[in-house]
């Protein structure tokens, strides 16, 4: 098999048109020269016989009697054909009686024996041996031999005229080849084109343009309705690109802003603890005079209060004791986020009562613990911390004449649960999230 892998298939075309046309070209010719061979070295064959045959039936009489110039008369008449070497009459007994030489004595043309009637093809030389028979009875032998001269020169002809004919039809099958290979190679190459200018430059909306529906229309069809797949992938490759793109700047910006109000959030946290720390300092200090003074007034002037007057006493001292702890909370509130508390385990049924007594609610709103709280390990600033804020904003916002504040718990599988429900307003619905939000962050709600 021919193999033509780097030629065009404009040339591949063309070679295999030429290569058909060659083969049977031929094939044809050798079929045709072999019929001309035939044909004519029959027709050779046939002619010497039909010679021998006249000639023995004309010199039959003259060699009975033996006259020898009638016989070479017969013999001269084999002149007329230029291939004949030799042409001789013999008696039964094998006697040369008469002969004929195309080139005068060359005696090296005679047979070398006489054979049986027929014809013989030795060194080029065709031999035909004749009876010659005068009514039925055989007297001699007649030999013509004649060379292939002839037949050699209609072969050379013949192979001279093939060559032509090869040589013409192969001229006019390749410009007839070259000029109807467009037909299938020019859509074939403007689709290889195609693709070379999808290859390089992406671009995805260009077709090739189908001018038949053979195989090669299909097949730019089918090219066709591939690009139009790989361009709609690519457009919403593209599209998703740039929607990713915008949602990594939304979500960087958005990183970025988040990032600043932490860090705003993280200052002013810190200003706010710098702040409640401060002003709790700063507020013991008159409290401590404030006690001082009402100790050193119940004691000294005791006896100059009457029943009410030592109760407003004390009462006040009870008052400052309660602002002495409150302010205890704000402090340890403040250290917070400074200071990591080690946890402890924390009896809730002596930390929450003793927070309603720091709270001391007015006498229209009753503080109920429901049930019975547990002991859990935990930081106590933080745990106080937050039921106080849970109980003083309940009663801060208590807008009923009779306030109720329930205090409660739930045990769940690995945690307990805790609720703190009043009568009051509550928080707004619109707030959840934010209160929540703070709760997660300073476990408590404001």
């Amino acid at each position: 098999m021919i193999k033509l892998p780097n030629v065009t298939i404009k040339g591949k075309l063309i070679a295999i048109v030429m290569v058909v046309c060659l083969s049977s070209l031929v094939l044809t010719s050798f079929m045709l020269f072999m019929f001309v061979r035939i044909t004519f070295r029959n027709s050779i064959i046939q002619d010497i016989l039909t010679d021998a045959q006249m000639a023995a039936e004309n010199c039959n009489v003259a060699l009975a009697f033996k006259n020898i110039e009638d016989v070479e008369k017969t013999l001269a008449s084999l002149k007329s054909k230029p291939s004949i070497i030799f042409g001789g009459v013999y008696t039964l007994d094998g006697e040369n009686f008469a002969r004929y030489y195309r080139e005068s004595n060359n005696t090296s043309v005679q047979p070398a024996r006489l054979g049986k009637d027929g014809y013989y093809f030795e060194n080029d030389i065709l031999t035909v041996f004749k009876s010659i028979v005068l009514g039925e009875e055989k007297i001699g032998t007649l030999c013509i031999r004649s060379d292939l001269g002839p037949l050699y020169i209609v072969f050379r002809n013949s192979f001279l005229v093939i060559i032509m004919v090869l040589c013409l039809a192969l001229t006019v099958a390749y410009i007839m080849s070259a000029r109807l290979q467009r037909v299938i190679s020019i859509p074939i190459l403007n689709l290889a084109e195609i693709a070379k200018v999808v290859s390089e430059e992406k671009d995805y909306s260009v077709r090739a343009a189908k001018k038949a529906n053979d195989e090669v229309g299909l097949l730019i069809e089918a090219f066709n309705g591939m690009l139009e797949q790989i361009q709609q992938r690519d457009l919403v490759l593209r599209n998703t690109n740039e929607q990713l793109t915008k949602e990594v700047m939304v979500r960087n910006q958005a990183e970025q802003r988040q990032a600043e109000l932490l860090e705003q959030l993280e200052r002013t946290n810190q200003e706010l603890k710098d702040f409640a720390y401060i002003v709790s300092h700063d507020l013991k200090a008159p409290l401590r005079g404030i006690d001082t003074l009402a100790k050193w007034i119940s004691t000294d002037y005791a006896d100059k209060f009457d029943q009410e007057g030592k109760e407003q006493m004390s009462l006040l001292m009870s008052r400052v004791d309660r602002m002495h702890n409150l302010i205890d909370g704000v402090l340890q509130y403040s250290r917070i986020g400074r200071v990591k508390e080690e946890k402890i385990q924390v009896n809730l049924n002596e930390l929450v009562p003793g927070i309603i007594d720091l709270i001391a609610p007015p006498e229209n709103i009753a503080i109920t613990i429901e049930n019975e709280l547990p002991v859990i390990e935990c930081e106590k600033t933080r745990i106080s911390q937050v039921f106080q804020n849970l109980l003083s904003n309940a009663v801060k916002y208590m807008d009923k004449p009779q306030g109720q504040i329930r205090v409660g718990c739930i045990e769940e599988e690995e945690s307990w649960k805790f609720n703190v429900t009043d009568n009051g307003p509550g928080i707004e619905e619109k707030y959840y999230e934010k209160e929540c939000d703070k709760g997660n962050a300073e476990i408590a709600l404001w």
